[in-house]
C-alpha cells in the first residue's frame, strides 16, 4: 500500500511538470471544500466519511467492475489490460468534472495509479481502496492546512 501511495504522490507532482510545457492546465477547483480549511472537526468528519462515501464505492465501480468489463472487451493480456486501465482512467476523470479541467486531469492520473495497483496486486481490491483511503486522508490534511483564499 506504500508503494501504491509512493507512486500516487509522484504521479500528482511529475504529471503536470511534464505536461505544463504542451498544455495550460489549471489548479483542480477545490473550492466546495472550503469549509474544512482549519475546522478539525469538519477535518476529522470528512477523512472518516470519504473512505465509505468514496474510496470503497469508486474502487468497486471503476477497477472492480470497469476494469473487469473493458478487460472482457480488449481481453486479458498485457495491451488489453494497459487498454483497460486507460479506459476506466478517463471515465474516473470525466466523473470529477465539478473539479474543473485540472481536476479532472488529476483525478485520470489517479484512475491511472489506483487502476495499474490494482493489477499488480493480483486485482485485490482492498489494498486499492486502502491506499485510495490514504489518499483522501492526506487531502483532506492538505485542504485542512491550507491558507485561506485571498
Amino acid at each position: 500500500m506504500l508503494g501504491i501511495l509512493v507512486t500516487f504522490v509522484a504521479a500528482q507532482a511529475l504529471v503536470p511538470a511534464i505536461l505544463a510545457p504542451f498544455f495550460d492546465i489549471p489548479a483542480p477547483d477545490m473550492s466546495r471544500y472550503d469549509f474544512i480549511r482549519g475546522d478539525a472537526l469538519a477535518a476529522v468528519a470528512m477523512a472518516l466519511l470519504l473512505p465509505v462515501t468514496a474510496a470503497i464505492p469508486e474502487e468497486v465501480v471503476y477497477r472492480g467492475f470497469l476494469m473487469r468489463q473493458f478487460m472482457r472487451l480488449y481481453g486479458d493480456r498485457h495491451t488489453g489490460a494497459n487498454l483497460a486501465v486507460l479506459s476506466q482512467a478517463l471515465i474516473f476523470g470525466a466523473a470529477h468534472f465539478q473539479w474543473g479541467p485540472g481536476g479532472m486531469v488529476m483525478t485520470s492520473i489517479m484512475g491511472i495509479v489506483w487502476g495499474g495497483a490494482y493489477l499488480l496486486c493480483g486485482r485485490n481490491l482492498w489494498i486499492v481502496i486502502l491506499a485510495h483511503s490514504a489518499a483522501h486522508v492526506a487531502l483532506v490534511l492538505q485542504l485542512y492546512y491550507s491558507p485561506a483564499a485571498a
